[in-house]
Order: structure tokens, then C-alpha cells, then sequence
């Protein structure tokens, strides 16, 4: 889940790594901080959420955000958030809800988890950033080592599938299955099951994530060198492709971003 402001004011939003032992599952965990009512665009980008929110009548909340598949907007109080952004087809995991079941949804995390989501929702009071994230991570690792022993933490689809995400999504299905060891149909099967989504709709919105990285960090660089490099057809598919996940156009999006 991806993140862009579109009116507002912040208090900025950041990024932090996760430990060691969870380095392969997590991304990172993220936080920001609104001092007013917000409109939000929340971007695919082909990983799925766990979100704390903490608002200023204080109220909180534990959420999970299933793997989307097109860009929505927002209405966010004035509140805290912390998310954990788990890596493409790994938060199975830590939250085993079907991909189907969870994909384009946000879930109470006490239906998945039942007390131990009301234990940890105890546990996250008025802390500092980083002080609650050291508290959902110790609870993830706990969960991740309840898992069999012997048993590897991650199955041969969750391993192409991050390495589809090193490649930014500029992959082949038929490579990606071969490397698995299945077939393309096994493959479409268990990706589903993990997110949600095909092989080939995750790595559609893996690469998008990209290229919309790309537009936010170096305006600079024109669509048509950012098509080339991630491997679209052509600049109208970059476009259409651009669209069909974000709502907005490669140049709306830049006009949208510096108007934050």
C-alpha cells in the first residue's frame, strides 16, 4: 500500500527497516502523522498491510489491508498510523486469510486473530513511534517461530514472487513458474491463494508501484524513458497501464504530487 497526500497538512511520513529475523517478510514498517483532516490516495503496490491508527479523540484501531488492485481515496482524521508492509505473498504468514477473502478489503485483525489482537491493541498506547513499532515487530516474530518446526517460512511461489519484486515486476509467468518448480496453472493457483491476485496482476502492479516510485523521486525523467525501462510496450500501454492502477494519468500524477 502505497501512499500519496492530496490535501492536508502532515507531519511527514517515514520509513524504517525491520529486524533481521523478519527482513524477508517485511518491507519495512512506515509511519505518519496528521495534524488535520486529510484526503489520502492510497496507490497498489502488489503488498498487503497491517495498520495501527491512533486518532486524536483516542480512539485506535488494528487493521489489515488485504493487496489492492486500483488506487482509492481516503478521508483520514487527525491521527497516528503505523503500517507493516509485508513483502508480495507473505503475509499469509502472519495473517492466514485466504488472498481472495482479503484482497481490496480492510479487516478487523481481532476477527483473524481473536485475543491476541485485543492483547496487543492493550499494549499500544500513547508511545512514541519508535517504541510501538518495537512492539508490533516482537509480536510478528512471535508469531512467525509458532509456525511447525522444520517447516520453511517460505513456500517455492513466495521465493519467485520476491524475486519478481527485484525485478520490478518486469518478468515472464512462464519463468516465474519454471523457477518454482510448477506448472503456470499451480503457479496462478497458490499466488492467488497468498494474495489475491494472478501472477500476472501482481507483477502488473509491482511494476507500476515502480514507475510511480520513479515519477515521485526524479521528475526529471520523462514517461517515455520510465516505459523503456520497465519494459511496457510502448508509451500509451505505460499510460493506460498508469491509469488503470492510480486513477490518474503519468502527468495528473506529477501535477497531483506538487501540489502536496
Amino acid at each position: 500500500m502505497s501512499n500519496s497526500t492530496t490535501g492536508g497538512e502532515q507531519l511527514g511520513y517515514r520509513e524504517y527497516r525491520p529486524s533481521a529475523r523478519l527482513a524477508k517478510f517485511v518491507e519495512c514498517f512506515w509511519t505518519h502523522e496528521t495534524v488535520e483532516k486529510t484526503v489520502h490516495r492510497v496507490l497498489p503496490d502488489g503488498c498487503a498491510d497491517l495498520l495501527f491508527t491512533q486518532t486524536g479523540a483516542g480512539s485506535q484501531e488494528l487493521t489489515v489491508i488485504g493487496t489492492m488492485t486500483r488506487a482509492r481515496l481516503f478521508d483520514l482524521p487527525k491521527a497516528k498510523f503505523i503500517g507493516v508492509r509485508f513483502r508480495p505473498g507473505t503475509s499469509f504468514l502472519f495473517v492466514p486469510v485466504p488472498g481472495p477473502e482479503l484482497v481490496d478489503q480492510r479487516i478487523p485483525l481481532r476477527e483473524i486473530w481473536g485475543s491476541k489482537a485485543n492483547q496487543l491493541h492493550e499494549q499500544l498506547g500513547d508511545s512514541s513511534f519508535p517504541q510501538l513499532i518495537a512492539r508490533i515487530e516482537t509480536e510478528l516474530i512471535e508469531q512467525l517461530y509458532a509456525q511447525p518446526r522444520g517447516q520453511p517460512f517460505l513456500n517455492s511461489t513466495q521465493r519467485v514472487l520476491s524475486w519478481a519484486e527485484q525485478q520490478h515486476g518486469n518478468v515472464r509467468i512462464d519463468d516465474l513458474a519454471d523457477l518454482a518448480g510448477l506448472s503456470a496453472r499451480q503457479l496462478r493457483r497458490v499466488c492467488l491463494e497468498l494474495t489475491g491476485l494472478t501472477p500476472k496482476q501482481l507483477c502488473r502492479a509491482i511494476r507500476f508501484r515502480k514507475a510511480a516510485t520513479q515519477l515521485m523521486n526524479d521528475g526529471n525523467v520523462g514517461s517515455a524513458t520510465i516505459a523503456l525501462d520497465l519494459g511496457y510496450y510502448d508509451q500509451a500501454h505505460f499510460i493506460n497501464e498508469f491509469r488503470a492502477f492510480s486513477g490518474l494519468t503519468p502527468s495528473e500524477y506529477c501535477t497531483d504530487m506538487v501540489q502536496v
